[in-house]
């Protein structure tokens, strides 16, 4: 592989700075938003991983799941079974962890517990020592809310009086995190000498096969990629043995698999990198399957957007960010954009405003749902909680405009 240039940032897993970019990844971000918007993915010439290549400190990332946590609208979104495919989602992932965790009396600790499912979970399975950690205060207040115990913080910056566990749980947390070795290194002091880690991550060498939304797994936030080689990688060099790699598939939304891979880890004394030979091409797969459904989108945006007319966007999330750089979107009239997620609500983005659902009420502009993943669910909303009659435009697939309910 003959590198492009020097990252900024070293690889995630061998610590080289020789890459090739794979892509250009670029956004619109809201304000106040302290992250970068954008960044080159990038493989690695030495070991075979993928990753951004951004010089957003670790404190920044921090900062941003503090503030910024999309789990707080638990609307939508995974991590608190609060819906009945995301409860048996958890509770999969549970048995998963219970296979190699036959002691009920382990204490188990949730770094990234968002709502506190799978720590439910655990605990209807009998394990009744369960604890979570989260950056966002209202996550942990959430946790707290059904009786469970959770305190404030993050793989890279555990609070000191934590205490020791058999089992550390580190599920869709990797993918997030800029220092991984350094990070990763820090468990050894909170797992106990025989205990586990459990982690699992977006299985990066089937993105391509599970493709929902152009980009999707190239955002703000997942900023390392691994297949079942790489998250073996990065595990054994901060210090922890797999012993064993399993695929599986989860569910993102109703209907909508998605593609997963998980270890479990013990203590070890050295393990070294083996070179990942077949990343690369399945991600150049994914970009290139990615780009057409890009095309495809621009190409309904410019068929159904109101020429010369007046636009609200209805979402702000990883896609919207992406439509409004890389498609007609970003020329679009766009006089207000909604999310449903009362973080987001009060900011701006491209400088116009983010309202609330209930702000839209007596206006009469056609919506554009800006999700793919989440496209029913807001269109039911739209109709049938808020009772909008604007004229609706979808962009997922087999998607039209919709007039009025009752045209």
């Amino acid at each position: 592989m003959k590198p492009d240039k020097t990252t900024a940032r070293k690889c995630p897993i061998c610590g080289g700075f020789q890459a090739e970019i794979l892509r250009k990844q670029s956004f619109v971000l809201p304000e106040g938003h302290p992250l970068v918007a954008g960044y080159n993915v990038v493989c690695c010439c030495d070991c075979g991983c993928v990753y951004a290549d951004t010089d957003v400190s670790q404190a920044d990332y921090d900062a941003f799941y503090s503030a910024f946590s999309k789990y707080e609208d638990r609307s939508t979104t995974t991590g608190g079974g609060d819906t009945p495919w995301d409860a048996e989602r958890l509770r999969q992932t549970a048995r998963d962890i219970a296979l190699f965790l036959p002691d009920k009396a382990a204490r188990i600790l949730d770094i990234g517990c968002a709502n506190g499912g799978l720590l439910q979970a655990l605990r209807e399975m009998g394990y009744p020592n369960v604890h979570g950690l989260d950056p966002s205060h209202a996550c942990v207040q959430n946790v707290s809310g059904k009786g469970l115990p959770a305190s404030i913080g993050t793989l890279s910056s555990l609070p000191k009086d934590i205490g020791d566990f058999e089992c550390v749980i580190l599920s869709h947390v990797l993918e997030h995190v800029r220092e991984l070795p350094d990070a990763l290194k820090d468990l050894e002091g909170v797992v106990g000498r025989d205990g586990i880690v459990y982690a699992e991550v977006p299985d990066a060498s089937r993105y391509a096969e599970f493709l929902t939304a152009p980009f999707q797994d190239f955002n703000t936030e997942h900023i390392n990629h691994f297949s079942g080689v790489g998250l073996r990688n990065v595990l054994a060099v901060s210090g922890w043995e797999s012993q064993a790699i399993r695929t599986k598939d989860i569910l993102s939304a109703p209907k909508m698999p998605y593609p997963a891979v998980f270890a479990v880890a013990k203590r070890a004394a050295a393990v070294y990198w083996v070179r990942d030979t077949e990343l690369r091409g399945r991600i150049v797969e994914y970009i290139q399957r990615s780009q057409a459904m890009l095309d495809g989108i621009d190409r309904i945006l410019r068929r159904e957007l109101p020429e010369n007319g007046e636009l609200i966007v209805w979402g702000t999330g990883q896609l919207t960010m992406k439509l409004l750089v890389e498609t007609s979107l970003r020329d679009a009239r766009i006089t207000a954009f909604v999310d449903g997620n009362p973080i987001n609500q009060g900011r701006a983005l491209r400088g116009i405003p983010v309202l609330s659902p209930g702000q839209l009420r007596g206006r009469t502009e056609p919506i554009l749902i800006s999700t793919i993943i989440h496209q029913q669910e807001v269109l039911k909303a739209i109709r049938e909680v808020h009772h909008l009659g604007n004229p609706v435009i979808l962009i997922g697939s087999g998607s039209a405009s919709q007039g009025n309910p009752g045209n």
